[in-house]
């Protein structure tokens, strides 16, 4: 039973790898559309943001305290946009500094004009009376023009003036509401003018110190300690692979039907040959291919992959975690491809199944494009296919430096769809009356 077995696997192999349409399929075609994706794509994770240009027109002319200090609110958003040149580089302002491209105006007009033309990203404008107007409890607004053209500079200028005005907002209510709620309270605990006045400078003084200091903070994660060189030849290397892989099992399977139209597969059938025989030698001989595919293609993509200069490992260093990988994908289409061949009852027929499917599957496993940006309702969909749980898997051993027990769950899950979609295709072959 084990020669038939080996016999009919033997075939297969034999048959698929003297076609020679069939190896320019296998290898030329996935390792070259991965080539071209790598370059296309290239090998630098780093985005860069240039330097936001930003006017400031400060008109702001200040108003005097009770105690007859001098204030400026619209100094505090001057000075978070263009600080002082000793400015210590861990301020805020120093900070902001390196985001934006800042510059004084005394010419609001032509500065909006130029975020008109496109030449600024945005333009702050505070009005003459905002302090005043301000420390009176009057409405007072800092006008923020910007160019809609532009996607994240003015979104990040945005967010710095209202971190500003919120922590100024708190600054004045601290200012207003403290001095009259102490002088409330201590005439109703009876206390003697000179210590509610003393409570009140206190008041006013921290809130003031909390202005000074800038109410707003940038928290800047430094991710140089640990680089990961990302290359886009680590996602599509193995999708390509596996994508052309499937289309090689099921044109291996559908040999099935080639057989059945030649009588070759009805003269096996009155031996002595159990048909779950059969099934199970046509599995090994496609499968067997497959995996030799994959072997090769790995070699192949990382072959091309130091020729093009990529200095990132395509496949990662685990080599026992792509041993499994590539078995269990490989059983896994194989046993898809006898599926779509058990449903089909002409070559032809096979054909165009699998294009349509493979195709469909291909898409939705993220061969195509990566899917991990899908609806919340979709995100079930991709998981259906091996495609997914493969790509995926390959994908965390290069990039992620996955260990063994990372992938398992991947492994698992393609071992279970290769054994059900075996035992599919073998209980559909035996209820074909013609076979």
């Amino acid at each position: 039973m084990l020669t038939k077995l080996l016999a009919i696997a033997w075939k297969d192999i034999y048959v698929t790898f003297r076609d020679r349409n069939a190896l320019l399929y296998m290898f030329a075609m996935p390792v070259a559309l991965s080539a071209i994706i790598g370059l296309a794509f290239g090998t630098d994770p780093d985005v860069s943001i240039d330097p936001i240009p930003v006017a400031v027109a400060n008109q702001d002319a200040g108003t005097a305290l009770p105690g007859g200090e001098q204030w400026n609110l619209g100094q505090i958003y001057e000075s978070v946009f263009i600080p002082a040149e000793a400015a210590d580089p861990g301020n805020t302002a120093a900070q902001v500094d390196e985001l934006t491209d800042a510059e004084r105006t005394d010419d609001p007009a032509q500065a909006r004009d130029q975020v008109n033309d496109g030449d600024l990203a945005a333009l702050i404008q505070i009005p003459a009376d905002f302090t005043e107007q301000a420390f009176q409890g009057n409405s007072a607004a800092v006008s923020v023009y910007w160019d809609s053209g532009r996607s994240i500079g003015p979104s990040v200028v945005l967010s710095i003036v209202n971190s500003v005005t919120y922590g100024a907002n708190t600054v004045l209510l601290a200012q207003q509401v403290g001095p009259a709620y102490l002088t409330q309270l201590g005439t109703e605990l009876d206390q003697d003018q000179s210590a509610i006045t003393q409570a009140t400078g206190r008041v006013m003084d921290a809130a003031m110190s909390v202005a000074q200091d800038t109410p707003i903070r940038l928290e800047q994660v430094n991710l140089q300690g640990e680089t990961r060189a990302g290359d886009a030849l680590q996602y599509f290397a193995p999708s390509m692979a596996i994508l052309f892989m499937t289309f090689t099992m099921a044109a291996g399977a559908t040999t099935i039907l080639d057989e059945q139209n030649g009588w070759t597969l009805q003269r096996i059938i009155t031996t002595p040959t159990p048909r779950w025989l059969f099934m199970a030698g046509k599995l090994l001989g496609t499968y067997v291919t497959g995996v030799v595919q994959m072997i090769i293609l790995v070699g192949l993509t990382s072959l091309v992959a130091a020729l093009m200069g990529r200095e990132t490992s395509v496949w990662g260093d685990n080599i026992a975690g792509i041993a499994l990988l590539i078995l269990a994908v490989s059983f896994a289409a194989t046993s898809l491809g006898l599926v779509i061949a058990a449903l089909s009852q002409t070559p032809s027929q096979a054909s165009t199944y699998s294009t349509v499917a493979l195709f469909l599957l291909g898409m939705l496993g993220g061969s195509f494009i990566p899917i991990e940006n899908l609806p919340a309702a979709l995100d079930w969909l991709p998981k259906i296919t091996l495609n997914y749980w493969g790509i995926q898997g390959f994908f965390d051993l290069s990039y992620e430096n996955a260990a063994l027990s990372a992938i398992s769950t991947n492994l698992v899950v393609l071992a279970v769809m290769g054994v059900v979609l075996f035992m599919i295709s073998t209980w559909r072959f035996n209820r074909r009356l013609e076979i």
